[in-house]
């Protein structure tokens, strides 16, 4: 699990960063936690826009230039996924955090035991997230595809194009039913239209005309699947903040 702490105040960055890597070492092992440390915002997003993405971002709110709330809006423009955790010396910053879908916020000074707490619970909201995958078959080997990564799938003709995070693109000759039961088992992925299949996790606006992924790219909605695939998404999407 990669995890991204950023505040601007160096004592504190510190002090969050040698108990994150006390809780990798006492509950998960100490290679299994990659601690990513940012003074401030713009450094973390230079590392997100070099394709570099993390499971869980731990922001201080009040910085200057950019702060937390801000920062975690770009976030968010790039990764719906990712965990949030909010840093905070006041409480008056809680209803703003649910504006980006923040998984907690915490109240300063920074208590071990809820800390620990809250990153146990990402711990398994990671495992459980980025464990499944299907194996493709590709010219010459085959390739496993992780549905954490997977933001659709796409049939043109014979051609069957994955897109993955990273502009990552795999394509194969096949037919989408062949992915379709094993996929849409899984309650991120919809199916929106006959040629494509959606991980709602990616969705950054839908509307009658379709839906625009994370990367930027349209996706029709059939006109007949509009208002089934609204409700399956606001279903979503409520119960991923849950």
């Amino acid at each position: 699990m990669r995890i991204a702490i950023c505040d601007d105040n160096i004592q504190e960055l510190e002090m969050v960063t040698d108990l994150i890597k006390e809780f990798s070492e006492s509950y998960v092992g100490e290679d299994k936690i990659e601690i990513n440390s940012f003074s401030n915002g713009i450094e973390l997003l230079n590392q997100l826009d070099n394709n570099q993405n993390f499971d869980v971002y731990i922001l201080d709110i009040i910085m200057p230039n950019l702060n937390g709330i801000q920062l975690a809006e770009e976030i968010r423009s790039k990764d719906k996924v990712a965990k949030i955790i909010f840093l905070t010396s006041s409480k008056e910053f809680a209803v703003d955090s649910y504006s980006v879908d923040a998984f907690h916020y915490l109240i300063k000074p920074i208590k071990k035991d809820k800390l620990f707490s809250l990153l146990e619970k990402a711990c398994q909201y990671v495992d459980t997230k980025t464990q499944q995958y299907i194996v493709v078959k590709i010219p010459s080997s085959l390739s496993k595809i992780f549905f954490s990564q997977l933001i659709n799938v796409e049939i043109q003709k014979r051609t069957l194009s994955f897109y993955q995070k990273n502009n990552k693109k795999l394509e194969t000759t096949n037919t989408i039913s062949q992915v379709e039961s094993l996929l849409l088992k899984d309650k991120r992925f919809i199916k929106p239209h006959r040629s494509y299949i959606v991980n709602m996790d990616y969705i950054k606006h839908l509307t009658q005309d379709g839906i625009t992924t994370t990367d930027n790219r349209f996706i029709p909605v059939s006109r007949n699947l509009y208002k089934e695939v609204k409700n399956e998404y606001i279903n979503y999407s409520f119960k991923a903040k849950e």
